[in-house]
């Protein structure tokens, strides 16, 4: 696409990829790029398959489009499917064409479960101040990312629980009870807004770009459970990021046997083949709702016939290739690579994940782990070297808000091999050498 036809023109010529395999990217130029962050951390079996292709094909030759009210045998495959994946009793599935959709939905139907109750005053929704859940107004707002900055002056005001300022995620522990101390703020904002204000509680299992992938200890998700229970608030799980086998689980809540009430996904339920999000709620919820007869609007492309028989026949190939367990073998070889050969970097802080989700937190001082200034941008400087040197990774930036905050987030897809390993730990590492004189 020429500069001049791009909504927002950025400083540079984005990179034009003329085709993908596996986990490698082929620019128009003929360079080839090692997708270490899975596109936006989304293509979790792998680009190419002939089988993904063949399917849609015949799927859009016998069907196009039908009004989302109506249902197809593709939709009723997927639903079938999905409630072997989700957590238990989470198997009313609403489909969307991402997970900023699917967040929305999510948010919109807390808060109308809450109205058909007859507690209409029930309608905030508080969120982490190191989040994020989507680019729609509402889920900016759930949300507490950078990525607030140009819209602050419209987004709804909505709590926050956790630090305002963190040279990291406050979940780490470096400050021993920090991550109790963040489920205990929840009770403690519910408590100063009022329960009877209050619909949900979102956060994502593990954080991602907003933290630059950041596993909880493990009572994190059953104190949350424990508080949302008390206060009759719902606990909305965004696995938008980490779900569909991404932490070695088909869900990252299934690690401490937390069961939500809501469960948002996306990204690699289609494994990037065609955009698609579901919004997972539990069956009792639903069926109040629609005792209530209360409207629950679609989306126009909401459970599309060729994205549910993807979606489908993505999922089965997950099965079929053991690709969940994969992720949880091959991403520990990973993540002990990373950690052996860059735990000891002048410029590395951190090393933290699980699966083949991992993050790599950038710092300027390695001691106190202080980070670098905001406006040396040097999260993008790294991913520059490293993109010429034939790797992306997926970037995490502001982390501290004003402070800075750097990461780098290691997240390929499913079924790269030890090669493939040891290439994105090399070149990561020359990435690294190449920026840090300039700093």
């Amino acid at each position: 696409m020429p500069q001049q036809a791009l909504f927002l023109r950025g400083p540079h010529d984005p990179i034009s990829i003329a085709r993908a395999e596996g986990a490698w990217l082929y620019t128009t130029e003929g360079r080839k790029i090692l997708d270490a962050g899975a596109g936006a951390i989304v293509v979790n079996i792998g680009q190419g398959r002939k089988e993904i292709a063949e399917l849609a094909a015949r799927t859009i030759a016998s069907l196009d489009y039908v009004v989302p009210v109506w249902t197809t045998p593709e939709r009723e495959h997927l639903g079938e499917r999905l409630t072997d994946w989700t957590p238990e009793g989470v198997n009313r599935f609403f489909f969307t064409s991402g997970g900023s959709e699917a967040v929305e939905g999510a948010l919109k139907f807390a808060i109308l479960y809450n109205k058909v109750r007859g507690k209409e005053s029930k309608k905030k929704i508080i969120g982490r101040r190191f989040s994020y859940h989507g680019n729609t107004i509402a889920a900016l707002s759930a949300g507490g990312s950078g990525r607030r900055a140009d819209y602050e002056h419209v987004l709804l005001d909505w709590p926050k629980i956790g630090p305002s300022y963190c040279y990291r995620c406050p979940w780490q522990k470096t400050y021993p009870g920090c991550d109790i101390d963040c489920a205990n703020a929840l009770e403690e904002e519910i408590k100063r807004q009022g329960a009877d204000s209050i619909a949900a509680f979102i956060a994502e299992p593990m954080m991602g770009s907003s933290g630059g992938t950041v596993p909880p200890v493990k009572e994190y998700w059953p104190r949350l459970r424990e508080i949302c229970d008390r206060y009759d608030v719902l606990l909305i799980a965004d696995e938008v990021m980490t779900g569909f086998g991404r932490t070695g689980r088909r869900f990252a809540v299934d690690h401490w046997n937390v069961i939500p009430d809501i469960l948002v996904g996306g990204k690699g339920l289609t494994g990037g083949y065609l955009p698609m999000g579901v919004t997972a709620v539990k069956n009792e919820l639903v069926e109040e709702v629609e005792r209530a007869k209360a409207e629950f609007m679609f989306y126009t492309y909401s459970s599309h016939p060729v994205a549910c028989a993807v979606a489908d026949e993505v999922l089965a190939i997950m099965e079929r290739e053991h690709l969940v367990e994969r992720a949880a073998e091959v991403g520990a070889r990973l993540g002990a690579h990373i950690k052996e050969e860059l735990s000891g970097h002048p410029m590395v802080g951190d090393i933290r994940g699980v699966g083949m989700f991992w993050g790599i937190e950038l710092v300027h001082d390695k001691a106190t782990k202080m980070p670098f200034a905001p406006e040396k941008k040097v999260t993008n400087r790294v991913l520059g070297a490293a993109v010429r040197r034939g790797l992306f990774f997926y970037p995490a930036t502001g982390m501290a808000g004003k402070a800075g905050g750097d990461a780098m987030m290691i997240a390929p897809p499913f079924i790269i091999g030890d090669s493939e390993i040891e290439y994105i730990v090399r070149t990561a590492r020359e990435a690294l050498e190449e920026i840090r004189p300039n700093l």
